[in-house]
């Protein structure tokens, strides 16, 4: 049995926003998942709608789920998500139609990851299906991402909806010229936001994280 990555997204503070603004973020979440779905080539279950504010999926790669995980905070921004992130095995059949009817410990540990976030307000975390069966290593290197997680969560915490849209156009490789056109600012704001926020830093950890994670899988 292959071991895979499942995510279980959740927005945050979504039962305090009034009826209309509510059906206006999930709509915004509806789209942005559909798009992930269209364009992404690590989703092997997509990106699923399961309740009006949460969502799960199964990846093959946990970089594209911390790339993927940017863009949807970016797209409801200044509504909040948590991305809670399971590894291990599934025993059913992997569901490539949608994230449903599949079960296993990946699930069961993006699920309890689940309610560990919701109590310490963070906004990632990552956990390994059967921890008892898992080496020492495996153990130890989970804990480095969390400990990496956490420190972005405070740093992104703190970001303007801008600063995160430039995060989402860097990692796609757009030039500071298409970026500040397509935001609507100056290109020295382009190149501030990425200095104060050592967004380079964050797309470096993305890749070692995902690079890290993959030696488990």
């Amino acid at each position: 049995m292959n071991q895979h990555i499942v995510l279980i997204g959740d927005l945050i503070g979504s039962k305090e926003l009034n009826d209309k603004e509510r059906e206006r973020y999930q709509s915004i979440l509806v789209e942005e998942t559909n798009r992930i779905n269209r364009e992404s080539s690590s989703v092997v279950s997509p990106l699923t709608i399961t309740l009006g504010d949460e969502f799960q999926a199964v990846y093959k790669d946990l970089s594209a789920v911390l790339a993927d995980s940017w863009s949807i905070l970016a797209a409801l921004y200044p509504v909040g998500v948590r991305f809670s992130i399971g590894v291990g095995q599934i025993y059913t059949e992997i569901n490539s139609e949608q994230a449903l009817g599949m079960d296993g410990p990946a699930f069961h540990a993006a699920r309890d990851g689940m309610d560990l976030i919701k109590e310490s307000g963070r906004l990632y975390n990552v956990s390994l299906g059967s921890p008892a069966d898992q080496p020492d290593a495996s153990l130890s290197l989970i804990s480095l991402v969390n400990y990496s997680l956490q420190f972005l969560s405070n740093e992104i915490k703190q970001w303007k909806k801008t600063r995160l849209q430039i995060l989402v156009m860097l990692q796609e490789g757009e030039s500071v010229k298409k970026i500040a056109e397509e935001i609507g600012i100056s290109e020295s704001a382009v190149y501030k936001n990425r200095e104060d926020g050592d967004l380079n830093l964050a797309l470096e950890m993305k890749e070692s994280i995902g690079e890290n994670i993959n030696r488990i899988l």
